[in-house]
């Protein structure tokens, strides 16, 4: 499993919430929610609401995972939670059911006030934006008009639905009381008066009783299964694989057969005729024979293909040569070499063909690519070309005729083989062609390609990893802002074996760190803190831009205001966090988030009861500035006040009046005047929009941004 860190992708991340006028219609259903409680899921391990949202209180959205109710201080905005003085919730118009202000033991919103939000699942969603948009097509008054009508969701059939309830997930068991879905249930039917929706189709790891209108669950490890008995799998989780009706790990399948990773089952070794025991090979996508039966040998030749052969040197050797048979019996390629070998059984470095009689060494009569023969093949003696060769000239092991894979020579050769990353290439590039030109043929695993179809592609870094943490099985989520406010990113899981995140690159020494294993660490040694699935060292960089001081393992003081140390944080707690991440990190039933959009911050106060706590953001980024309590980040201006279009922050009519409003609406924008102090409001503000003397604009209002990496440290 990959690191359960939080996917913030750094100070820069950006999805427009905006903000508007919308009405205030009481919202009494909030009552009968927080009363009934939902039935919801607990959250993915791996997901973005681990931290802040309440246990078992996570639903899926289509794919969307969502939180539907937070830590007490936080409360669902878009399905992610928002401490509650944060500008999101003020956008939305997020309050108690009865209007009143929300305070630090709320976890869920009982009105949506806000322009084109609605209530939904014990959160406000902008129907204009994002998963909003997916949920309702049409709303006012905080409440969804109409639905949309896809197979997750329906539309409740009642003729005035409580607040909140006029859309239903297929596996909401709570609905409005009366009315609700199927648990586990993916897609589904409404009912046709009250009463629960008809399930059509159930989440994997369930499987519909038609008699009875529930998904059952599958056994484990199943991904779908028999509905006369859910026990039997017939597909797996990732991961597992098939072996007839149960799911097993890669090493499950037992000997005589193999995991077979393109299919997800368990494959007979039979495949290949006499093998006994295999497995798959997967650097050359191939089943590579163990042992064979019928007093035969496994014989796997240089492109992977395994069969069994006469346990004498013709059936190992074959017609093309390129193996021979060793002293005991077993079949090993031409240029196997091994340490301390018996000289009969040593192969020959570089070696393709060869031949070889019983207790005497193999004479080679073919080189490989990347050798020459220097012995005119009678026998070959294989000398091997320049580290950076394919090809070269005979005798002149430097003077390439053809490059290696990532490499490219000027001009059309012999010559000199250069990395295609190097001088006269470009940074980044894993593959190229030179010439009389360079071209950049596809990037290196840890950078982004863009380019045209035709001509040199563009290569930007995205990993400071140079393998991207193992490739596509690793985690490259690791953010950490550089001295210059740059984000970059780090390892938050290692795909290859052995390997795990030293300060932020794979490595397979862990310096101390014993807490690290299978790809994670989940503790660290003392100078050294945990950080988003990896252990930082203070002496080096990057760690050193997060911590100044590290003891047992607990990062104890920041090294600049662009983090804080987290409160209360033990070995096993991220310690240290960005001032800019929403994200947040759990300690115990505690959490603590940083302000999105902030560069510069104070710690949150230690929180003494389980909830949520915000840092106090104290400078924001470029163009940007913190509102006045610190809990979010707003737009700067270059008008002055009173000029029109300018959206301001009133806290009364009266100012509103005073300042020649045209138009007053709840909740507040994100930009808040400088000038007269009447209008810089305290917690709770009108948006207006001052109107010059020439004449009246519209009211208008700025929206905040969220953290856009919304995916899976694995």
């Amino acid at each position: 499993m990959k690191d359960p860190g939080r996917h913030w992708e750094g100070p820069c991340s950006t999805g427009h919430h905006p903000a508007g006028s919308a009405g205030r219609a009481p919202m009494l259903f909030a009552v009968l929610y927080l009363a009934l409680g939902t039935l919801a899921a607990a959250c993915q391990p791996d997901g973005d609401h681990v931290a802040t949202c309440q246990v078992n209180k996570c639903e899926m959205v289509d794919s969307t995972e969502i939180c539907t109710q937070c830590k007490a201080g936080g409360v669902p905005i878009d399905g992610f939670c928002w401490p509650f003085s944060s500008p999101q919730v003020i956008t939305a118009g997020c309050t108690k059911e009865d209007g009143a202000d929300l305070d630090s033991t709320a976890n869920t919103c009982g009105r949506c006030s806000g322009a084109d939000h609605f209530l939904f699942m014990g959160g406000c969603y902008n129907q204009k934006v994002g998963i909003g948009g997916t949920i309702c097509t049409a709303a006012s008054g905080g409440e969804c008009n109409t639905c949309a009508k896809v197979g997750w969701l329906f539309e409740n059939p009642a003729e005035s639905p409580a607040p909140g309830t006029k859309c239903i997930l297929c596996s909401d068991t709570v609905g409005d009381g009366k009315t609700m879905g199927i648990a586990n249930c993916n897609a589904c039917t409404a009912p046709r008066a009250t009463g629960a929706a008809t399930c059509v189709t159930c989440r994997p790891g369930y499987v519909k009783d038609q008699a009875k209108n529930e998904c059952k669950k599958c056994g484990s490890g199943c991904s779908e299964c028999s509905e006369s008995n859910p026990s039997q799998c017939s597909a797996c989780e990732d991961g597992n694989y098939l072996n007839t009706n149960t799911c097993v790990a890669v090493d499950g399948c037992g000997g005589d057969r193999y995991a077979d990773p393109t299919t997800g089952q368990c494959k007979p070794c039979n495949g290949i005729t006499d093998c006994e025991t295999c497995e798959y090979d997967e650097a050359k996508g191939k089943v590579k024979c163990k042992t064979c039966g019928s007093s035969k040998i496994p014989r796997t030749a240089m492109d992977g293909t395994s069969t069994c052969v006469t346990k004498d040197y013709a059936g190992c050797a074959g017609a093309n040569k390129d193996l021979f048979m060793k002293e005991d019996k077993t079949c090993v390629l031409c240029s196997t070499v091994s340490v301390g070998a018996d000289p009969n059984d040593q192969g020959i470095a570089g070696c393709k063909k060869c031949t070889k009689e019983s207790a005497t060494p193999p004479t080679c009569s073919e080189c490989f690519d990347g050798y020459y023969d220097s012995g005119n093949g009678a026998p070959a003696t294989c000398v091997a070309c320049g580290e950076n060769c394919a090809t070269c000239v005979k005798d002149t092991k430097d003077l390439c005729t053809t490059c290696k894979s990532g490499f490219f020579m000027k001009g059309n050769g012999p010559g000199e083989c250069l990395p295609c990353d190097g001088e006269g290439g470009a940074e980044g590039c894993g593959i190229c062609t030179g010439g009389t030109s360079f071209t950049c043929n596809s990037c290196k695993p840890n950078y982004r390609q863009t380019g045209a179809r035709s001509g040199s592609v563009t290569c930007t870094k995205v990993c400071e990893d140079e393998t991207a943490c193992g490739g596509t099985a690793g985690a490259c989520d690791a953010t950490v802002v550089d001295e210059n406010g740059t984000t970059k990113h780090y390892c938050s899981f290692c795909g290859e074996s052995g390997k795990f995140p030293i300060d932020g690159k794979c490595t397979n020494v862990n310096a101390g760190n014993d807490g690290c294993a299978n790809g994670v660490c989940k503790s660290c040694t003392t100078g050294y803190f945990l950080y988003m699935g990896g252990c930082y060292s203070t002496a080096n960089p990057p760690g050193n831009l997060m911590c100044k001081t590290a003891n047992g393992g607990i990062c104890t003081e920041a090294a600049s205001d662009k983090y804080f140390a987290v409160p209360d944080a033990a070995k096993t707690d991220q310690s240290v966090l960005a001032c800019g991440n929403p994200l947040g990190t759990a300690v115990g039933e505690k959490t603590y988030v940083g302000v999105e959009g902030c560069s510069q911050c104070t710690a949150p106060a230690q929180l003494e009861a389980s909830g949520m706590a915000s840092a106090t953001c104290t400078a924001c980024g470029e163009g940007r500035k913190p509102n006045k309590s610190g809990t979010g980040c707003a737009a700067c201006s270059s008008r002055t006040a009173g000029t029109a279009g300018w959206t301001v922050y009133v806290k009364s009519a009266a100012v509103a009046s005073a300042w020649r409003v045209a138009s007053v609406s709840y909740p507040p924008a994100l930009v808040e005047v400088t000038g007269a102090a009447s209008a810089r409001g305290p917690s709770r503000h009108a948006v207006a929009v001052v109107s010059s003397s020439s004449g009246a604009s519209s009211a208008s209002s700025a929206g905040g941004s969220y953290a856009a990496a919304r995916r899976r440290l694995r």
